[in-house]
Parts: structure tokens; C-alpha cells; sequence
């Protein structure tokens, strides 16, 4: 099945150690979809640049894969999202310049060396795409750090010409720095809530109750009384008594 104009979905599953250990190594569609995506942005357009054959050494890694390289447990091979390549045609520090010139849109690049084993890990994820440069850097006991480099600084690197500079070895095995290591974003800081001065409500006067109106009586027309005539009063006229009569 052909993921993209040079990629095929086997070149992209192919793994010698699940293939070693009876390890069924499918991917869902989601993870094809993520294989494709992968194939398309990064390794088509790298592919045509070089004008060679890539050589796909790891790609998706399904669970029980991931588990027995002890691979992180967010590993980007889980998701489809990465492979671990070399070009016969290029030493792997010239195929990790080109990858950086050609500003392609990957999430991560490593270089990684392990003695004589040599490699490219790769990675695209279209919902956040980082552009990590990092180096490998294994101790005595296969221990690695993953510090991250700036671009100038791996265009400038160098290592003295072998042999096996253009046929180097590669062993599948856990090559993405764990998420403790990830740079870890500065949360913004939220700016101070704005304290709310409460305005003074300035009490409304109740108005002043006016004073109900005195009713004015109205005045009554004074009636003028009659003097009334009392009872068994003598006249202003006083009666004359009649003169006794002779006898």
C-alpha cells in the first residue's frame, strides 16, 4: 500500500525485532493516517531533494514494540508519527544538515550515534510542530540525553571521515527523550484581576414630607339673633293705675 509518491505502508511497519519475536506490528487507520501525513510533509520532499533512496529503519511501533525497545511511554513511533532513517548515499551528520537546511516542518530531529550505529529520528506532528534540533548522547551503560541545540550550532558540527560513514549500522532501540526532558513551557502568567472599586452609591434623600395643608375653616356668616322677648318681662311703658272710685 503506497502512503505517498516514493513511501509504501510496509516500509513504514517493517521491524526486524517484531518480526524476530512473532510481534504483529498494525497500525490503525488513525495511525496510517498519521504514517501518511509523515511520508508526505517530511520524508517526500527530503527524498527528492537528496535525489536517492531513504532507508526506512524504524517506523510505527505498536504497543508491544514500544515496550520491548522500552520506549517512552509518548513515544511518537506509538502514534505514527516518526521514523528512524539513514541514506546510503549520504553520511547520517549530512542527511541531519540537510533536514535542517531544506526548513522542513518537523516536530523533532535528533542525531543519534551509539558507536557504530548512526541514525536520523524524524518526526512530524501536524497540531504542534516544535522544530526540536537535538543530539543523542549515550553513557557506558546506553543511557542517553537528548539536549537541544540551536541551528547554527548543528549546521557547524563535524566528526572525522570512516569507513562505515556511508554504511552504518543501526539497532532499534528506545531513541526519543522522555517527557521529563521535554522543554517545558513557561505557563503565561494571568494577569491580576482588576479590582472593582464599588462606587459609593450616594444615598438619595427622601424628600422631606411636606406638612399636610391646615384646613382654613371657612368662616360662617354671623346670623344676627333676634332678641328673643323674655318671658314675664314688664313693658317699657308703664301702666297707670286707675284713680280709686268715691263712694
Amino acid at each position: 500500500m503506497n502512503l505517498s509518491r516514493f513511501f509504501t505502508l510496509e516500509e513504514l511497519t517493517f521491524s526486524s525485532r517484531a518480526k524476530a519475536k512473532g510481534i504483529a506490528n498494525e497500525p490503525t487507520e488513525t495511525e496510517v493516517e498519521s504514517l501518511r501525513a509523515l511520508c508526505t510533509a517530511l520524508l517526500d520532499p527530503l527524498r527528492e531533494a537528496i535525489g536517492q533512496p531513504i532507508k526506512v529503519n524504524s517506523g510505527y511501533r505498536g504497543p508491544a514494540l514500544n515496550q520491548l525497545i522500552g520506549g517512552v511511554t509518548k513515544s511518537q513511533h506509538l502514534n505514527g508519527q516518526a521514523a528512524d532513517i539513514q541514506c546510503p548515499s549520504l553520511s547520517v551528520l549530512e542527511l541531519f544538515k540537510t533536514v535542517i537546511r531544506l526548513k522542513l516542518p518537523f516536530d523533532q530531529v535528533i542525531y543519534e550515534v551509539q558507536g557504530a550505529s548512526k541514525w536520523v529520528h524524524l518526526s512530524h506532528d501536524a497540531a504542534a510542530t516544535r522544530g526540536e534540533i537535538r543530539l543523542a548522547k549515550f553513557d557506558a551503560s546506553g543511557k542517553a540525553t537528548y539536549p537541544l541545540i540551536a541551528e547554527q550550532e548543528a549546521l557547524a558540527m563535524s566528526e572525522p571521515t570512516m569507513r562505515s560513514a556511508l554504511a552504518p549500522t543501526y539497532v532499534e532501540m528506545a531513541d526519543e527523550p522522555p517527557e521529563d526532558e521535554a522543554p517545558k513551557k513557561t505557563p503565561a502568567k494571568k494577569a491580576a484581576p482588576k479590582k472593582v472599586v464599588a462606587k459609593k452609591t450616594l444615598a438619595k434623600k427622601a424628600p422631606a414630607k411636606k406638612a399636610p395643608a391646615k384646613k382654613i375653616a371657612a368662616k360662617k356668616p354671623s346670623v344676627k339673633k333676634t332678641p328673643t322677648k323674655k318671658a314675664g318681662a314688664k313693658s317699657a311703658v308703664a301702666t297707670r293705675k286707675a284713680p280709686p272710685r268715691k263712694k
